[in-house]
């Protein structure tokens, strides 16, 4: 039976202020995807989700039983990557992976075995006798996710798992997660649209701690056909329409630039788009609840 990990009404508060608004979703196995803005509530489902903070309100369900009610269990079935923080920089790949095997009280055996085979998964086994500190930004971010797959979890949150790198390393391990999502619940969490748009068989996006919009990414741009529209025309004209359309997105093309915009009534001036992607959808849902 497939793996299957509910949310119901989570909520958490401080004071007044509510940084994750009842929240209630249903993840599978696969990839989901997990949008919004700094400050949507990310971080504070993450840090839910892996029981690092307490709740207000709500329940947590992984394959019908309470995650607080699983204690260490829990821990054995979760794998957490955070944004990229300093690591142990004298450490080999393989010492520190040893190392966190030690944590999670995976027996020395089972420790050496899994190490060799994740280093070999993120192509690092040619490296792991190296200092971590002579890593480049997408190996210390494939030594991470090597360390969140210590133990075998059947969950795995990810946590702007490519920031700062650069394009080809982006998309090498965005390939990586594709592989190991196969038969794990994977939750990647990011403000990059395009990380996701290939990956994930939904997309979850968050604003103010609100659950604005879940589904799979071709019904979410599906909905968003004929409420994307350009204009086109020189710098200075483009310049001067975004003083109307301030949240539109300016590109450059092959003869001049153009404004992007997104509206459920288009003006009738501009050219609706049909090239449509996930960065559409989210401007789009953002335009409708600020205006």
């Amino acid at each position: 039976m497939a793996n299957r990990l509910q949310v119901e009404n989570l909520t958490k508060r401080y004071g007044n202020f509510t940084a994750l608004d009842g929240v209630t979703i249903t993840l599978e196995q696969g990839v989901t995807g997990l949008l919004g803005a700094n400050g949507a509530g990310k971080s504070t489902l993450m840090k839910l989700l892996t029981d690092q903070m307490r709740r207000t309100d709500g329940r947590i369900l992984y394959n019908g039983t309470e995650i607080l009610d699983m204690g260490a269990k829990w821990r054995s079935v979760i794998g957490y990557t955070p944004q990229l923080q300093g690591l142990y920089e004298d450490s080999s790949a393989r010492q520190f992976l040893y190392y966190i095997a030690s944590l999670k009280g995976i027996r020395r055996k089972a420790a050496k075995e899994q190490t060799a085979m994740l280093l070999k998964l993120v192509n690092l086994e040619q490296v792991a006798h190296k200092k971590i500190g002579t890593f480049s930004g997408g190996m210390r971010q494939r030594v991470l996710l090597a360390a969140a797959l210590l133990g075998e979890p059947q969950v795995l949150i990810l946590d702007e798992p490519t920031a700062g790198l650069d394009p080809e390393e982006r998309i090498r391990l965005r390939n990586y997660i594709t592989e190991i999502a196969r038969e794990r619940i994977v939750l990647y969490a990011t403000h990059v649209v395009s990380d996701i748009e290939c990956v994930a068989k939904r997309v979850m996006l968050l604003d103010h701690g609100t659950l604005i919009s879940c589904d799979t990414p071709e019904a979410l741009i599906a909905a968003a056909h004929g409420k994307i529209g350009t204009f086109s025309g020189s710098y200075e004209e483009i310049l001067a329409l975004q003083a109307q359309y301030p949240k539109g997105e300016i590109k450059q093309t092959g003869t001049g630039f153009s404004l992007r915009i997104a509206a459920r009534h288009l003006p009738e001036h501009c050219t609706v788009a049909e090239d449509l992607g996930l960065e559409d959808v989210y401007r789009l849902l953002l335009e409708d609840r600020h205006g």
